[in-house]
């Protein structure tokens, strides 16, 4: 993997361009995108490429389908072919094809942000639960918490089909969206699906639309906030070649002790 901090690096020929960390499938559908949204190129620090799966819409990620993948793995594998050091997508509901899409590439594929769920259930008391905020409760399944080898009693769920502005920008495909409305929405659901379960200790943001909302879910509930665009810069960091300089200074108190007189 090349060192994203290199001021010269040996170039080899072989690719049409270069440098984009990230390939990012996008489903074929034109909702709007803002920055903070992993469909938003300003959303990251890093260059990052598209590729568009052609024909593929959301419903069919709702019924476990692999017949219908042929879009996906094509915009897959032309992200590969680009130098991408690894393939994300645009909805968290691709999980349900996780181990099926990774199996087609030699780079990692990171279907959703539910991937993360099982590591995050290591860290927390085996009591607690993960709460998980999704665009429609009657898309996201069992089935697509399986394939991300979820324990399903430690989740609870709460859907977005039933807020105004979120439905009709996303769900029903509007012309226009309002972040900030959006983010307001989310801010109510989470906050009822933490009065539902208070044991819940980390939100996990599944629909890939809800990530406008991270900034205002921490600073209105204090738990961690999980969503597909930390997972992609957690992934990009693991590429990342940082350098410690030579003028590291190791930690030295500002008053050095006096010694212990003897009695």
């Amino acid at each position: 993997m090349p060192d994203l901090n290199a001021e010269h690096e040996t170039a080899h020929a072989g690719l049409p361009f270069y440098g984009s960390v990230a390939g990012i499938i996008m489903l074929d559908s034109t909702t709007p995108r803002v920055p903070g949204d992993p469909g938003h190129a300003a959303t990251f620090p890093f260059p990052v490429h598209y590729e568009i799966a052609r024909g593929f819409k959301v419903d069919q990620l709702v019924e476990y389908d692999p017949a219908c993948l042929g879009p996906v793995v094509e915009a897959a594998k032309r992200l590969e072919a680009l130098g991408v050091n690894f393939v994300a997508t645009d909805c968290g509901l691709f999980s349900l094809y996780q181990s099926e899409i990774a199996g087609f590439l030699s780079v990692p594929f990171l279907s959703s942000s539910l991937v993360c769920i099982p590591l995050l259930l290591a860290t927390l008391n085996p009591a607690s639960k993960v709460g998980i905020l999704t665009g429609h409760t009657g898309y996201l399944r069992d089935a697509h918490l399986r394939a991300c080898a979820i324990d399903t009693s430690r989740v609870a769920i709460m859907g977005m089909e039933g807020y105004k502005e979120f439905r009709s920008s996303v769900l029903e495909g509007g012309a226009t969206l309002n972040a900030r409305a959006i983010s307001e929405e989310v801010v109510d659901a989470a906050g009822r699906l933490l009065q539902r379960d208070p044991t819940i200790r980390a939100l996990v943001l599944e629909c890939t639309n809800l990530s406008v909302a991270r900034r205002e879910l921490l600073s209105n509930y204090g738990l961690p906030v999980f969503d597909l665009v930390g997972a992609v810069e957690l992934f990009a960091e693991s590429v990342r070649m940082r350098r410690f300089g030579s003028d590291f200074v190791p930690f030295r108190p500002l008053i050095e002790r006096a010694p212990a007189q003897q009695k």
